[in-house]
């Protein structure tokens, strides 16, 4: 026999929905609320719910006993009454309007105002600052001294430095300040007071100047006219000046470069937020003080800028500007998993799945490549390795990409090492939270991020750290990242290479084929790289 057993919980649900679906229950609460809100205290037992009745769930009557006689109207018996006035115990309401003027006191006090912690235009200073009038002054005496108060753009540095912005915003600021070839006082100064205003920190301004207003993240094609302005303006750029057509490919690293270390969020959008936690507003305004444009290593660096270029150029042997995974798979000799460069083709960072991957995929692949510890390259090859997409790096998926490692170790006649206990090492690097997965958080936390990812995708750099002398860094020394001691190797061999090149004669029919890429005062001979410079 199955007992059946009430859920009471169920039924007092019941009766509480019954109870709030009345239209005076919700009238009072209305009222009750009102109350709290103006200070006050509302009744307990309100009055509108105590002469209504009808609100409290019906009883059952039950059949009077026949031991108590029915009451005749008009003779009240008043010692019962006297007995249930005496014996009644007090109402709610009663105990707690003894207790209300300590609760009214609690809620007539003012309400605590919880101060402005968030900020998207930066925080702003206290008192607020008004423009300074004479430094106005000054930047209306320098529109004055121009033709009919109008500035060029070329003019327009000794503008942004008296209005105390960083030199090389000078191009952007124009660009905020007038759509024509000139701009005036008056465009200038709506935009500037607009900054002082509105705009509270270094990162919110450069935002409003480089979107113009019109958008709240920065996208990489408005970088182009600032870059560009480097190109043509800082010392250390000169060189360039005879070689117009590799403009475009230098603007193409740099933005390329400052998206793949700014844009975390990986949306091909620069939100102000990105742009505050990374250095390269500081970078940028660091340019002015150093003539030397390869001593800032990050971003700007022309000799980066080669090193990625002539990479670029060893693979694409069409010169279209777009390779194949037949060409990707030459890179550094081979040296590199080929199911991992299956993975680049996939969709998996890249923003869609192609067969090709362009110049601006390259520079991404090529930096995550040379530099697996930088935060970009571990979610980079993260998600190369996360085969199924699923947030963790499995052990299948550890053996999956181990099993192309071996059949390298065998062509280059290393001793290979089992399955089993590459595995092992690798959970031993890592150490994870749990013991059969990764995640992107413990390889983010363990020490050596870049041996774990050679060790199942590039078979080279894992030897070279099993052979590397441990002792081999000085003290003192200013250390430098995996990406720039690849750059300043390989850019020394190019520079061997291009000495190298000068013993031999060139035929003139050889001559007139090639195209010279400036090298920081020297050039190396390039065929048919036309293509580079549309």
């Amino acid at each position: 026999m199955v007992t059946v057993i009430p859920d009471v919980k169920v039924k007092v649900n019941e009766f509480i929905i019954q109870w709030l679906s009345q239209d005076k229950v919700f009238d009072q609460l209305s009222d009750d609320l009102s109350c709290i809100l103006n200070g006050k205290v509302p009744d307990v037992v309100p009055t509108k719910l105590i002469n209504n009745r009808s609100l409290s769930p019906p009883h059952h009557k039950h059949p009077a006993s026949p031991r108590s006689s029915p009451r005749v109207p008009g003779s009240p018996n008043r010692g019962s009454a006297a007995r249930t006035k005496s014996n009644r115990t007090p109402s709610p309401a009663h105990e707690i309007k003894k207790s209300s003027p300590s609760i009214s006191n609690k809620l007539k006090r003012p309400q605590e105002i919880i101060p402005q912690f968030y900020f998207p235009m930066g925080k702003p200073s206290t008192p607020p600052q008004r423009v300074d009038d004479s430094r106005l002054s000054k930047i209306k005496d320098l529109f004055e001294e121009c033709k009919d108060g109008l500035m060029a753009p070329r003019d327009f540095g000794s503008v942004t430095k008296a209005a105390e912005l960083p030199l090389y915003w000078k191009c952007p600021l124009f660009e905020a300040c007038s759509s024509s070839d000139t701009c005036s006082y008056q465009q200038f100064l709506q935009v500037y007071e607009y900054l002082e205003s509105y705009c509270h920190d270094e990162a919110s301004k450069f935002l409003r100047v480089l979107t113009k207003g019109t958008r709240s993240h920065i996208i990489w094609e408005d970088f182009n006219n600032l870059i560009q302005d480097v190109i043509d303006t800082h010392p250390g750029m000169s060189f360039l000046d005879d070689a117009p057509e590799f403009h475009a490919r230098y603007i193409e690293t740099v933005t390329g470069r400052i998206m793949y270390t700014v844009n975390r969020s990986w949306s091909s959008k620069i939100t102000i937020t990105e742009l505050r936690e990374s250095n390269f507003l500081k970078v940028l305004a660091s340019l002015e003080d150093e003539p030397d444009i390869n001593q800032v290593s990050d971003y700007f660096s022309y000799e980066h800028f080669y090193v990625i270029y002539c990479k670029f150029w060893e693979i694409d042997t069409d010169h279209d500007l777009i390779v194949s995974l037949d060409d990707v798979m030459r890179h550094a000799d081979g040296t590199v998993n080929p199911r991992a460069l299956e993975r680049l083709f996939e969709g998996t960072v890249t923003y869609n799945k192609t067969e090709t991957l362009t110049y601006f995929d390259f520079i991404r692949f090529l930096l995550a490549e040379e530099d697996k510890s930088h935060p970009t390259a571990i979610e980079y090859w993260f998600r190369i390795m996360d085969l199924d997409g699923d947030g963790f790096i499995s052990l299948f998926e550890l053996e999956y990409f181990y099993q192309a490692q071996l059949e390298k170790m065998r062509l280059l006649g290393v001793e290979e090492c089992s399955v089993l206990d590459c595995i092992c090492q690798a959970l031993d690097l890592v150490r994870p939270k749990e013991e059969t997965k990764i995640t992107l958080t413990d390889i983010k936390k363990c020490k050596q991020p870049s041996l774990f990812f050679n060790i199942f995708l590039n078979i080279q750099k894992f030897l070279d750290h099993e052979l590397k002398d441990p002792f081999s860094n000085k003290d003192g020394e200013v250390p430098l990242t995996d990406w720039e001691k690849f750059a300043a190797r390989e850019y020394e061999d190019l520079i061997a290479d291009e000495e190298l090149n000068k013993q031999y004669e060139y035929e003139d029919d050889f001559e007139d084929e090639d195209e010279e890429i400036p090298m920081m005062g020297n050039v190396v001979a390039k065929s048919a790289v036309e293509t580079y410079g549309k």
